[in-house]
């Protein structure tokens, strides 16, 4: 998929000109932060519209508008930092929990940058299960088990995870069901013929 069938993908869901052109400026970002530390390698970056907006933006018809939004293990920014520049101008919010304080730094930067409705917190996950969330998310973060761990207390008070996992998500899933019963839903990625993102609604441990 080239940038702009990409873009024209982003278009298909729903994604307006005006985020379009904060998630540019968010690329073009990254594109310079990546000179001074190690957020996302070249070749990645030659892919980074088909390979992680795109792919991030996948949730936007998932989640509705008005969403309190947990993104663990932010990173670079995927999905958080997606989520968070069409949620400009709504209700919505999301909090990035990133430990590493780099990147953090980064997130920072876009989110005063764009104004988006959003923040960094620069802490590990268990610090900060506290928040208010109708969505956890986590995209190339941890073994599906140890997602689960991370997010449990948050599906424990209603909200709804959604994690993206590829080609051995089935064989993850067989290993998180050894330590937790799971209401779940294998969603088809957009972007991978054998990647999903799973939707899981309850937790429970074994």
């Amino acid at each position: 998929m080239t940038e702009n069938e990409a873009k024209d993908a982003l278009s298909a869901l729903g994604v307006s000109r005006e985020t379009q052109l904060r998630l540019e400026r968010y690329v073009s970002m990254l594109g310079e932060w990546r000179q001074r530390m190690n957020l996302i390698g070249p070749r990645e970056m030659d892919q980074i519209w088909a390979r992680h907006v795109y792919d991030s933006a996948q949730l936007l018809p998932l989640m509705g508008h008005g969403s309190r939004i947990v993104d663990i293990g932010s990173g670079a920014g995927f999905p958080g930092i997606v989520l968070a520049c069409e949620a400009v101008g709504g209700d919505g919010h999301v909090s990035m929990v990133e430990s590493v304080g780099k990147k953090c730094a980064f997130l920072s930067a876009v989110i005063s940058e764009l104004g988006l409705p959003a923040r960094a917190i620069n802490k590990r996950i268990e610090a900060v299960n506290g928040e208010r969330a109708d969505f956890i998310t986590a995209r190339a973060l941890a073994p599906l088990s140890k997602l689960i761990s991370y997010a449990a207390p948050w599906i424990d008070r209603g909200a709804t995870a959604f994690f993206f996992k590829g080609e051995h998500w089935r064989e993850e899933l067989t290993q998180a069901q050894e330590y937790w019963t799971l209401a779940y839903e294998a969603i088809p990625s957009r972007t991978s013929e054998t990647g999903v993102i799973l939707k899981i609604m309850e937790v429970k441990r074994v």
